[in-house]
């Protein structure tokens, strides 16, 4: 895989709290059990794995690193090393959209004609090699199509209502990327249904777009947040930007980029579609138990909960699903 150019950023959203999984990870890890610092097979964690991904496009001094500065204790543990200057530590959890808006303002401070490239740190993906390579496709896609946002679409196994779904368009075989119908975060399950029928996509929240075109498609669909996140960009470099970002952040409303910025912006986006590679969204300990049982490696995670007292009702019926399944598979192996 050929490395992006000089002008091709990474921004890697490690600000959740991951409140849905919180007490699985705190069983399986210990401590708080913030997700993106957990490891859940193998020695990495999530996070490390996402920054290891990403540095097979992207140079670790173009990638930034959002965190909450509550979670600075367990950042700092798993960063060492990293540029000081790529950690940017949000002052508190206002959703994905300041969430992005944060380092973008970084990037673009330093980087005004930047490409970025987009990637949640909770994701779980097996064929990591293969996937980046449609990241970067996305990437150059974006100097074909200067004004969207590319996104990567996941052709879905079942019907799913806490991913968002992309429908597109047909437009062309010499494209790699299509143009989107529509875009909907978290359909209902009847929706839901309905979109998979019609061939829609799941959205992995992974995505390229050129930073000016992420602010445009702000500034159209909350103005207010781009009003606030411009002055963040100009006071950057000065003496009194923490202080400026400090008081942005007590006047900010929770907003969320998907639902609030690409769902509206539909016709500025375009979805590139991937084959299974093993991709999933690690934000329930359902879909961690399905990626754990196609890999085979359910013994694994199972003796680590094992050693912890599970007193959580929830954790015990994962447990047991765990062990049911474990018997299953070693009955099949005698027939």
């Amino acid at each position: 895989m050929v490395m992006a150019d000089k002008n091709t950023w990474g921004i890697v959203l490690a600000a959740g709290e991951g409140n849905r999984v919180r007490e699985f990870f705190s069983a399986l890890c210990g401590g708080q059990g913030i997700k993106q610092f957990c490891s859940v097979l193998g020695k990495r964690s999530l996070l490390q794995m996402t920054l290891d991904r990403v540095q097979q496009l992207i140079p670790r001094e173009r990638i930034l690193i959002i965190v909450d500065k509550r979670h600075r204790p367990e950042a700092a543990a798993q960063l060492a090393g990293w540029p000081e200057e790529n950690i940017i530590y949000q002052p508190a959890n206002r959703e994905t959209a300041p969430g992005i808006l944060l380092p973008l303002a970084h990037v673009s401070h330093r980087c005004p004609d930047a490409t970025v490239a987009m990637f949640p740190s909770d994701h779980f993906i097996s064929n990591e090699r293969g996937f980046m390579s449609h990241v970067a496709k996305a990437v150059e896609e974006t100097k074909m199509f200067p004004a969207s946002a590319v996104l990567l679409g996941m052709t879905p196994d079942r019907i799913e209502e806490g991913y968002g779904w992309i429908s597109s368009l047909e437009d062309g075989k010499d494209k790699c990327s299509r143009a989107v119908r529509g875009f909907w975060e978290k359909p209902s399950l009847p929706h839901a249904e309905k979109l998979m029928q019609d061939g829609a996509l799941w959205n992995t929240f992974v995505f390229a777009a050129r930073a000016a075109t992420l602010w445009e498609m702000t500034r159209q669909t909350v103005p207010e947040l781009y009003g606030a996140f411009t002055g963040v960009r100009i006071m950057l470099g000065t003496n009194h930007a923490d202080k400026y970002i400090d008081q942005t952040y007590e006047r900010l409303c929770a907003v969320n980029f998907s639902s609030a910025i690409l769902a509206r912006c539909a016709a500025r986006l375009r979805v590139l579609p991937v084959p299974e590679i093993g991709w999933s969204d690690w934000g329930s300990a359902d879909r961690i138990l399905d990626s754990v049982m196609r890999m085979g490696r359910v013994g694994e995670l199972a003796a680590r909960l094992e050693k912890h007292s599970v007193g959580d009702p929830s954790l015990a019926n994962l447990l047991s699903r765990f062990q049911t399944y474990r018997k299953q598979v070693a009955y099949e192996a005698q027939l």
